[in-house]
């Protein structure tokens, strides 16, 4: 049985290719989803520690420590935009672990104007993605693999589509040496029905991150490197042009070496193994995508922490973009077993 329903998650990812370049739809896919993943930097593909969340962006991270938890997850992003998460992992007899997870984003009320400037009322834009997972721990190995399907709906106005997106992902295991490896392929799949009958690719990924715990030191470390399946990521930040003496624009010159630092991401977690952490981290990208010439003012950098007790878990973190943005996490988790 638990093979028939890995096969129901995967198979239709192998018949389908996911797209790179040029503009995406449904890009809300790819946001942070949990405080711990926001604060160290964004993105993390191996396990975190009670983290119900984590198997929406690695299914394979879905293991028996999950099994009756349950999560929330919101963060208050830019304006008056806000997303959320909920989650819920179990474990079923003769299937296995399964996960359910639902990702919304509320883009606020806007304005109706017509040509004139003249108001005449407002309209709504909201997205939203029902997520099931499931994951297998090959036996005898160290090695376990998941898949994700996404059912995916986008409100704009009066306009409205329909997406399936699928996620597939390994993780390595070992304990004894205090190493994770996570790597995951996300986002692949296709619209079913479009906004006005011009089909778009899905923000597809490919992510990896490695993670060392340190036996002896109270102390973890995560590396990332983000969208692998695009090398060149870097683009020119006309906020980082100057100009000669003559007034000419001197445009931001992106070299080989932008190239490979925008695909990383650092993250450190302070005492992993007790009840209160402290997590920070850094993405390269958005650090020079958005911040200006000369006034970085911490763009790209996060942090947070998180208190564990017996029943229930709380972490929040802060992302800053530039001067003028921030998003503030806070999840909670829920252990059921405890009641």
């Amino acid at each position: 049985m638990r093979y028939f329903f890995f096969t129901f998650l995967l198979l239709p990812s192998l018949l389908l290719q996911g797209q790179t370049g040029g503009n995406t739809t449904f890009k809300f896919l790819n946001l942070s989803i949990s405080a711990k993943q926001a604060a160290l930097g964004g993105k993390v593909y191996t396990n975190l520690k009670n983290d119900i969340f984590q198997p929406t962006f690695n299914p394979a991270t879905l293991d028996s420590t999950l099994h009756n938890q349950i999560g929330v997850n919101y963060a208050d992003y830019i304006s008056d935009i806000n997303y959320g998460n909920f989650a819920y992992a179990r474990h079923l007899k003769k299937i296995g672990l399964i996960y359910a997870a639902i990702s919304y984003i509320n883009y606020g009320r806007f304005d109706y104007a017509d040509v004139n400037g003249d108001r005449h009322g407002t309209f709504s834009a909201s997205e939203g993605a029902l997520i099931l997972g499931y994951a297998y721990h090959i036996p005898h190995s160290k090695w376990h693999i998941g898949a994700n399907t996404k059912f995916i709906l986008s409100a704009l106005e009066n306009y409205s589509a329909t997406g399936l997106a699928f996620d597939v992902g390994l993780l390595y295991l070992n304990d004894r040496k205090g190493i994770a490896t996570g790597l995951t392929a996300r986002n692949f799949g296709l619209q079913l029905s479009t906004y006005q009958g011009t089909k778009e690719p899905l923000p597809f990924e490919v992510d990896l991150t490695f993670a060392k715990t340190f036996l002896h030191a109270p102390f973890k470390w995560f590396v990332t490197l983000e969208n692998l399946q695009k090398p060149k990521i870097a683009f020119v930040n006309t906020a980082h042009n100057t100009q000669d003496p003559n007034g000419n624009v001197i445009e931001e010159d992106i070299t080989f070496t932008d190239h490979i630092f925008r695909h990383l991401i650092l993250g450190v977690e302070l005492f992993p193994r007790k009840r209160f952490n402290v997590r920070a981290g850094y993405n390269f990208r958005r650090g020079a995508e958005l911040s200006q010439k000369d006034e970085r003012f911490g763009s790209g950098f996060n942090f947070g922490f998180g208190l564990r007790f017996n029943k229930f878990e709380i972490n929040y973190a802060y992302s800053n973009y530039n001067y003028a943005a921030g998003t503030n996490f806070i999840s909670i988790t829920v252990n059921l077993n405890a009641f």
